[in-house]
């Protein structure tokens, strides 16, 4: 029987190390490629006489949001089979990655033994999707078109526009300042703490670079453009020892 061909795709270069070794290690697997990047690994001079059967791909990136890298993966390797792993953070990678059709849907926190299990069915074409990860997704893939829009007080989150509007008037913001109000919005009620927003917005942990005062001066360019004067009720809240907060200022 011949070798499943797998390419790797994982920014962090120690788990990337600990997906090839887990593989690797048994003879019904071959590991074309590993690389951090997909448009670097699609380079690689070893694809070009070797093309992947399953592309293992870590999901938790920016670009695997939009659709250009899923329409660059499945153009790349039209063949492959995909294994999807992720922490589940934010809804929109969960939704980006069953809208392009994804064979398999885990956790990254997955055990060797499921992953070598799951890898080795989806190059079958078998289809399995962590239940938890489904659950969390299913209340925003059931939603009803108008849903894409949440209200808070006075405040609009256009989440398909991408548009932010309060009293009517709009609101400029960055992206990144963007990408902090949806996630806060999701949220909405919850204390949100600095390095949950880290791995969602940045896609860096602490331990990876990322600092809390990029948080900390994102939150404060926010707040100040979501409450431009005294007169504007105050939407975004720290919460001391968790986080961020963002609720509707007309609630106890």
């Amino acid at each position: 029987m011949d070798a499943t061909n797998v390419l790797i795709v994982e920014p962090d270069p120690r788990r990337r190390k600990g997906l090839a070794t887990c593989l690797s290690g048994e003879a019904c697997f071959r590991i074309v490629g590993a690389a951090g990047d997909f448009l670097y690994a699609c380079q690689m001079p070893i694809l070009r006489q070797l093309q992947a059967d399953v592309l293992l791909i870590n999901v938790d990136q920016p670009e695997m949001i939009g659709t250009v890298a899923w329409a660059a993966i499945h153009f790349l390797l039209p063949s492959a089979r995909i294994v999807a792993l992720t922490a589940g953070n934010d809804v929109r990678t969960l939704e980006a990655a069953l809208a392009a059709g994804v064979t398999a849907l885990q956790g990254l926190n997955i055990d060797l033994d499921t992953l070598r299990r799951i890898v080795r069915n989806a190059a079958q074409g078998i289809v399995e999707r962590d239940p938890q990860l489904i659950e969390r997704v299913k209340p925003f893939l059931m939603r009803p078109s108008e849903e894409a829009q949440i209200h808070i007080g006075e405040l609009t989150i256009d989440l398909q526009s991408r548009v932010v509007r309060l009293r009517g008037g709009r609101v400029q913001l960055t992206r990144l300042e963007f990408e902090v109000l949806a996630y806060l919005a999701r949220n909405v009620g919850r204390p949100v703490g600095s390095d949950e927003l880290l791995n969602a917005v940045w896609r860096i942990s602490p331990d990876r670079g990322g600092t809390l005062s990029q948080v900390k001066h994102c939150i404060k360019r926010l707040r100040q453009k979501i409450r431009p004067d005294a007169a504007t009720p105050q939407y975004l809240y720290s919460h001391r020892g968790w986080g961020y907060l963002l609720r509707d200022p007309l609630e106890r």
